[in-house]
């Protein structure tokens, strides 16, 4: 059977505000650009996560604010994350998302987290979701895991009734990890020795990467703009479109073998059986103006 040609409905679940963008704003973007309907959540406000005002300036006082003082701040710097990420979104041509709101100190997959989102996925009704490794790094703590797993237990329970929840039960075609940080290359930690997963899903994002840059732009509170931005494309997307045989690329992990009718064989795969070394080279070796 052929890969399907109906508007497919994506959803991109992020553990932070900049992760949906961090991780998939390209493939989002070619998204949108086929007609498709692409959302976001993004399940913490994200205020500890690399604010420049919570996480940086705060870490260099003798003393923090009071508690309500303190949880004034923070809140007024999740409205601020959340505006950055409607923008960022905008730029990406994406116009749905959702902002759960949990608080990042603490992220656990509870009862309330996973029929939250379940009843968004039986609202929503996703043919596929793009979310994180659930055993990304420890598989612990690590919030980027937890997601992962709330999502997983949110998927299943969507796939049931819930009392209270009037819309019928909903099945996820396919699920797609983000790469990067899961499968991407051994790091710093014994727990990057666990697993050996490995991406298995490229899309090339040469096309688009400028529009990635400019969503990482938008997200200023959390330092990703500027010189971040352009060394995140080069560095992790470059590396990733190394690996796929393009200039920049975002990597996944797909949750289940597909099924076909006859043996895939993408253009990719064709066009590059049928370039020398050095045409490869030069064309993977191609870097987009960014500034």
């Amino acid at each position: 059977m052929a890969l399907t040609t109906e508007p497919l409905r994506i959803l991109s679940i992020g553990a932070h505000p900049a992760d949906i963008f961090d991780q998939s704003g390209g493939t989002m973007a070619h998204h949108v650009s086929q007609g498709d309907h692409v959302g976001c959540v993004v399940l913490t406000h994200g205020a500890r996560i690399h604010d420049k005002v919570i996480s940086d300036e705060m870490h260099r006082r003798n003393e923090v604010p009071e508690a309500g003082e303190l949880q004034a701040l923070m809140n007024e710097r999740a409205d601020i994350k959340a505006e950055e990420t409607r923008a960022a979104c905008r730029l990406l041509g994406v116009e749905e998302i959702y902002f759960f709101g949990a608080d990042d100190a603490v992220l656990r997959v509870t009862d309330e987290n996973v029929r939250q989102l379940a009843r968004l996925l039986r609202e929503f009704r996703p043919n596929i979701i793009l979310t994180h490794f659930p055993r990304e790094s420890d598989a612990i703590v690590n919030p980027h895991a937890v997601t992962g797993q709330i999502v997983m237990a949110a998927i299943m329970l969507a796939g049931a009734v819930d009392p209270g929840d009037r819309n019928p039960p909903h099945k996820v075609a396919q699920i797609f990890y983000f790469g990067t940080g899961a499968a991407a290359i051994p790091r710093r930690e014994v727990w990057d020795a666990d697993g050996g997963y490995y991406n298995d899903v490229f899309i090339d994002i040469t096309d688009v990467a400028h529009k990635k840059v400019a969503s990482l732009d938008a997200l200023e509170s959390q330092g990703y703009g500027g010189a971040y931005a352009r060394k995140r494309i080069e560095t992790s997307d470059g590396a990733m479109g190394v690996a796929a045989g393009v200039p920049y690329a975002e990597a996944f992990i797909s949750l289940r073998a597909e099924t076909h009718y006859t043996l895939p064989l993408t253009t990719y795969a064709l066009d590059g059986a049928r370039e020398s070394d050095h045409e490869k080279i030069g064309r993977v070796s191609y870097r987009i103006a960014l500034d």
